[in-house]
């Protein structure tokens, strides 16, 4: 069953050790299902994920709580903003020399505040809604 919340994907990494990578692909997928039910997308993104003292993961859930918000027309979650949430040194999503620019110019504002630095649409996948059935 896919995590229903971003807390219950970051709880998945931590209590049962499943990937990052697999954990947050899956809560996206559910997130993406519920495109256009405002208030049960604001609850997946609502319930402050616990932090792991791991970074980039919390800076990256951080990045992934505020871009769901902005993306979606939500509220942005409070938790979003704790000092855990952000990251000291730049990280750079590729690390060819010559896609920093692009990167650097391309990343979402919920990426780049958190000095991760990624491609335009950082949170794609298949259940992405298109273009059309976007606000």
């Amino acid at each position: 069953m896919r995590p229903q919340s971003l807390k219950e994907a970051v709880e998945r990494i931590l209590l049962t050790g499943e990937e990052e990578r697999i954990a947050i692909a899956e809560f996206l997928d559910t997130f993406y299902l519920h495109h256009g039910r405002t208030t049960e997308q604001q609850a997946m993104i609502n319930a402050p994920p616990p932090v792991s003292c791991k970074q980039p993961l919390d800076a990256y859930v951080g990045a992934i709580g505020e871009h769901l918000a902005r993306r979606w027309g939500l509220i942005i979650p409070c938790w979003v903003e704790d000092k855990c949430r952000f990251l000291d040194t730049p990280m750079f999503a590729d690390d060819l020399q010559l896609m920093k620019p692009i990167l650097l110019r391309d990343s979402p504002i919920a990426f780049r505040r958190r000095l991760i630095f990624t491609e335009a649409e950082p949170l794609r996948r298949g259940r992405f809604p298109d273009e059309q059935h976007r606000k």
